[in-house]
């Protein structure tokens, strides 16, 4: 299997807080081209700020435009109750692919991390889910034997590491069963995840540079040389991967839309905003 490029969207608000479906309709569109899926609300997408019939509605949207099969609902929730309950809505959708990062807010032990994901996975056993650990934003680490433990369970068939977790990739790898997919949330290691036999990247940057990430993961099948793609990719990350708005200021740029946000993040300066917009015009 070629690289994966699957792309962790942004969700488009209007300046009154809707969701903006036209703009993100053409965003798809922008972006299906050239990448092998698309998680829908998750941590780009302010999962947070929306409610579970704004992600279902986005669900279904994302469905209609490119398939059951490349769409990946994140099914965040901090109880396995709520997102057990997203993930049966989410099935009668006919999307199979879900992503649920761990719990947040309350601490848990490692047994409560397994019974997190056991039940969620009980409450629609038809899924096919993906374990997202992203310590930074959720305040719980998970060890590798328990990551192992939870990989174990039926209907788990991969995970993505974000943050600190894509910094032990290796360390991670090791736990995955023949078949698992391993993904990295960090968008620049793409090279680095094919060579540990992972799967690809989900990544948000891959929403406003679409072809260059389709590019890159065409070179590394190829076994073609990478090296100054993959230079700018890791630019076009480090400018763009570590604010929502600098994304939404070059999807903006790119499809049109207010791209306003729910949740509060700092302002890009004159100057990068200016830089976002001299590489959307590059490329």
């Amino acid at each position: 299997m070629k690289p994966q490029i699957v792309t962790a969207i942004p969700i488009p608000f209007t300046s009154e807080g809707d969701v903006d479906e036209g703009t993100y309709q053409r965003a798809i569109e922008f972006i299906e081209p050239h990448v092998d899926g698309v998680l829908v609300a998750g941590t780009t997408g302010e999962f947070l700020a929306l409610d579970d019939d704004e992600r279902l509605g986005l669900f279904k949207l994302t469905r209609d435009l490119i398939g059951a099969d490349r769409t990946i609902a994140h099914l965040g929730h901090a109880s396995s109750f709520q997102a057990g309950r997203l993930a049966r809505r989410t099935l009668d959708l006919g999307i199979r692919r879900t992503a649920l990062i761990t719990p947040y807010y309350l601490p848990t032990d490692d047994g409560g991390l397994v019974d997190f994901y056991r039940e969620t996975l009980a409450a629609a056993p038809e899924q096919q889910l993906y374990a997202y650990l992203f310590p930074e934003r959720t305040g719980i680490e998970v060890a590798p034997e328990v990551l192992k433990e939870i990989l174990a369970l039926p209907g788990v068939v991969g995970v993505k590491l974000s943050g600190a977790a894509s910094d032990a990739l290796e360390t991670y790898a090791e736990v995955l069963s023949e078949g698992q997919e391993l993904y990295s949330g960090n968008d620049a290691t793409l090279p680095h995840v094919i060579g540990l036999g992972g799967t690809g990247v989900v990544s948000g940057v891959s929403s406003v540079f679409p072809e260059l990430f389709a590019d890159l993961s065409a070179r590394i099948d190829r076994g073609d040389d990478y090296s100054e793609l993959q230079s700018e990719v890791a630019r076009l990350v480090a400018l763009t991967g570590p604010n929502i708005r600098f994304l939404k200021i070059g999807l903006a740029a790119r499809v049109g839309g207010e791209w306003a946000d729910r949740m509060s993040m700092p302002a890009p300066t004159k100057e990068i905003e200016q830089t976002i917009l001299a590489a959307v015009g590059r490329y």
